[in-house]
């Protein structure tokens, strides 16, 4: 699957980074790396045997409107592999151009993706269009999560100004399970009871496949840990969905965290083996 860039602004920065991943001799490799423009990663790490370590750099740091990232991932049959990314990104204010962000990301029969990139903060005044869709065969399995930060809270910077425009779909050998819109376009939508309740921090973690017995486990792991923010766990045609408010990133990646501490050895048959990029 190839990049698609919009024509409307030729104004910004255009990057592409495509990766593919296989397994060759009891371990997964990289069998394609292309990109374009400012996205990069680094070799792969192996702390754990056979599965890929891999983190996603934007060397620049953060993306301004008129800025196009694309992001374009497919994980061949049997690979596995771990993505992630060293620190958050930014998007910053914008004169008034729109700032898009694209991640397409497929997993082949036999194969595993855990998806974990660092959270999106957007600064006030940003205007950002983000689309989100992950495409699974047969038996392949995921784990992944989106975090987005409107405004920047720990500064007192409310997300007063702007815009986020996001869309997120999940499928299952092209069945649309999951298909979630948001829209940020004024203060009252960050106030509203149906919207973010004044909540800076939002994510949603996807696990699939998942049944009852992921479900009772990942609850119960948030009710033992007594968290004070608002999260819940559901599922849907197998496919297990998380979403939580926070004002506090830490809270919030501690849910996660354990979330996924608790559901890969079930899902995967191996504990959770945290990136060494998270300790630093």
């Amino acid at each position: 699957m190839s990049a698609v860039f919009s024509t409307e602004d030729e104004s910004g920065w255009k990057a592409h980074l495509q990766l593919s991943f296989k397994h060759s001799d009891h371990k997964t490799v990289l069998g394609k790396c292309d990109h374009f423009g400012p996205l990069r990663i680094q070799r792969p790490f192996y702390p754990e045997g056979n599965v890929a370590h891999v983190y996603l750099l934007h060397p620049p740091g953060g993306v301004v409107g008129g800025d196009q990232l694309n992001i374009d991932i497919n994980v061949q049959q049997n690979a596995q592999a771990l993505c992630t990314t060293p620190g958050s990104g930014k998007f910053y204010l914008s004169a008034g151009n729109w700032a898009n962000f694209t991640q397409q990301l497929q997993v082949q029969a036999g194969a595993s993706l855990e998806w974990f990139p660092q959270e999106n903060i957007l600064f006030a005044g940003a205007n950002v269009r983000a689309r989100t869709k992950i495409e699974l065969n047969d038996d392949a399995t995921f784990i992944g999560w989106e975090i987005n930060c409107l405004g920047r809270p720990s500064s007192g910077e409310t997300f007063n100004h702007g815009a986020f425009d996001s869309q997120l779909e999940f499928y299952h050998n092209q069945k649309l399970i999951l298909v979630e819109n948001q829209r940020v376009l004024n203060q009252q939508m960050l106030n509203a009871v149906a919207g973010l309740r004044g909540e800076a921090m939002q994510a949603t973690l996807l696990a699939f496949p998942c049944n009852e017995n992921h479900l009772e486990a990942a609850r119960k792991t948030l009710a033992e840990l007594k968290a004070s923010t608002l999260s819940a766990v559901t599922l849907i045609d197998g496919l297990l969905v998380m979403r939580i408010l926070d004002q506090h990133n830490e809270n919030l990646k501690t849910q996660l965290i354990l979330i996924w501490q608790t559901l890969r050895p079930m899902m995967l048959g191996r504990d959770a083996v945290a990136p060494r990029i998270w300790a630093t």
